[in-house]
């Protein structure tokens, strides 16, 4: 082609922000399927795919240019993964959690710290780099599970330790850099530790009103039958990252604080968080190609030996602190050993931090530029093998592919109740319900009613089935599904059994109007499943939640509480 027509072609740096993102998406696209082709996760293949058209934008700062979709794109994920914070799934695991959470930060923030300060950084550097790797990546856990369609106590416990250790991260960060601010500064400007907490505190305290706020709202307008769920989302979405920024909050805290909002008021507030699900899918590929297209590949040689030093000592800590925390809290094998390799990825939240360090002009920009060479090469290699760390994780802690409906749906850990301690039958039915109420966000006005229809079904017959097990089932009007708890009574009660044996396992069932087939085959398999010796034996045995989860999730229950899917499939193959 003559040179005089090339000078009218446009250059790739050129395209504009629409044809970029379009060019992005549609690389994206491709690296991913032949990622999901090679067997390997379609994130890495995302950001691989990145990687390869980042020269073709030599010359413009493309992450700059589509800063606003990648901000709400965080935003979204991060509403997400504040989501799971919800206090009615994670009431009887919360020990495990925060104790594999603030244990796993804890020894990245120390081991980081000490291993870059003995290889010669300062001690003002090595904190700050240690600080930044307390940092998850969450959009690459939210987008494996979902594309490996994972469920289980696993899922739950990485995904909020996930949501912990980043807003441990954030407020470890905005201390740091105050304390460094206020080191480097003039004296008449210095600040001591006191002033940094106050700062710190100040960006919590403002992130989490801003938050709660924007949560009440949309709690609000979710009742409102004329407000469009996806749109109401979609805008406070916006709000709390724009509004963030203008205040001078973190807007990940802002949005860390609104999913959890959303978590715990309401089941249609909760349900909320999920309306943007069709536009995740090509957030989440736009978000990891454009960060693959953003890695600074030069900077991994840049950084040599104190980049090496952070990935391995980041990794040792994470794994070690959350061993741990789930051997002190006799957490299951299977999550503790698979939990660290959950945490290595590392990009949006420690890109972020990056991003605002070098922005702030009291820092001396030798060690701002230090601190960022090393975080992004770290963030470079980790964005590419850290989704086989978490694909791997996924698959070892066999949770993989059950985010699918079963026969039993509604016994998850959550739902499970411990050490039921009742006089009689009466006692215990009352409490199985209390624990019903507040483990579903039932409404307070329906609980007598929903008694009496128990109360009512217990005086025709008693419910125990034998073998000391009982099935007592109310009724509702309404419902979206067959929900239920398990409660487990050591020292057993009298259900005037037939075989006048004392309960210990109560199995509470409440079914709304519409159910009644879908009833009886619940309560039939519960039946055969609390029948099979080997089950009864290992509920009873369980040392906790999580313990007995494993029981009904297990394969000795499968044929009691099989896939829905599987036993369609059977049913027309």
């Amino acid at each position: 082609m003559p040179e005089s027509l090339l000078a009218y072609l446009p250059s790739p740096g050129g395209m504009g922000p629409l044809l970029t993102l379009s060019f992005i998406l549609m690389a994206g696209l491709a690296g991913g399927w032949v990622a999901r082709r090679l067997r390997v996760p379609g994130i890495t293949g995302n950001i691989l795919a990145g990687v390869l058209i980042a020269p073709l934008f030599q010359g413009v700062d493309i992450a700059h240019e589509l800063q606003p979709l990648s901000r709400f794109a965080m935003g979204l994920v991060t509403v997400s993964v504040g989501s799971h914070l919800s206090y009615r799934r994670i009431h009887n695991a919360l020990r495990r959690i925060l104790a594999m959470a603030l244990l796993e930060v804890v020894g990245a923030v120390l081991l980081v710290t000490l291993a870059t300060r003995l290889l010669g950084a300062g001690w003002f550097t090595a904190f700050m780099l240690g600080c930044i790797a307390a940092a998850t990546a969450p959009a690459t856990t939210v987008a494996l599970i979902r594309e490996m369609r994972a469920k289980g106590t696993f899922v739950k416990t990485l995904l909020t330790i996930v949501a912990l250790d980043n807003m441990l991260c954030i407020m470890l960060f905005a201390f740091a850099s105050m304390l460094m601010a206020g080191y480097y500064a003039s004296p008449e400007d210095a600040m001591g530790p006191g002033v940094a907490l106050l700062h710190t505190g100040w960006q919590f305290g403002g992130s989490l009103l801003l938050g709660l706020g924007l949560g009440a709202i949309t709690e609000r307008m979710v009742h409102r039958k004329n407000v469009h769920d996806f749109s109401a989302v979609f805008i406070v979405i916006l709000l709390s990252v724009g509004l963030s920024e203008f205040l001078g909050f973190n807007f990940l805290l802002t949005s860390l604080f609104f999913g959890l909002y959303l978590g715990n008021a309401s089941e249609e507030a909760m349900r909320q968080t999920q309306a943007l699900e069709p536009l995740e899918l090509l957030l989440f590929i736009c978000f990891f190609t454009l960060a693959g297209a953003s890695l600074h590949l030069d900077s991994v040689g840049e950084a040599g030996m104190l980049c090496a030093v952070y990935l391995v000592a980041r990794f040792a800590g994470k794994a070690l602190g959350a061993c741990l925390g789930g051997v002190l809290t006799r957490t299951s094998r299977r999550i503790w050993l698979s939990a660290g390799l959950g945490l290595v990825p590392q990009a949006g939240v420690a890109i972020g931090l990056v991003v605002v360090l070098r922005g702030d002009i009291r820092i001396p920009e030798e060690l701002s530029v230090l601190i960022s060479t090393v975080v992004l090469a770290a963030v470079t290699i980790n964005e590419i093998i850290g989704p086989l760390f978490t694909r791997t994780a996924l698959a070892r802690s066999r949770e993989v592919n059950k985010d699918r409906r079963r026969l039993i749906e509604f016994l998850q850990e959550e739902y499970i109740l411990m050490n039921l301690q009742a006089e009689d039958k009466w006692e215990a039915l009352r409490k199985v319900t209390d624990f019903y109420m507040r483990t579903h966000h039932v409404s307070p006005k329906l609980k007598d009613t929903l008694y009496a229809t128990i109360e009512e079904r217990e005086r025709e017959l008693s419910t125990a089935i034998g073998k000391g097990a009982a099935i007592p089932h109310g009724r509702i009007e309404s419902g979206s599904g067959i929900r239920g708890v398990l409660a487990i009574c050591p020292a057993g009660v009298d259900f005037h059994a037939l075989d006048n044996q004392p309960v210990h396992i109560i199995m509470l069932v409440v079914t709304p109007k519409g159910y009644e087939k879908e009833h009886l085959e619940v309560m039939a398999s519960l039946a055969q499943m609390v029948s099979d010796e080997r089950i009864r034996t290992r509920l009873l045995a369980a040392i906790d939640a999580n313990d007995a989860w494993e029981v009904i999730e297990g394969e000795d229950a499968r044929d009691y509480n099989y896939f829905l899917e599987d036993e369609a499939e059977e049913a027309t193959g």
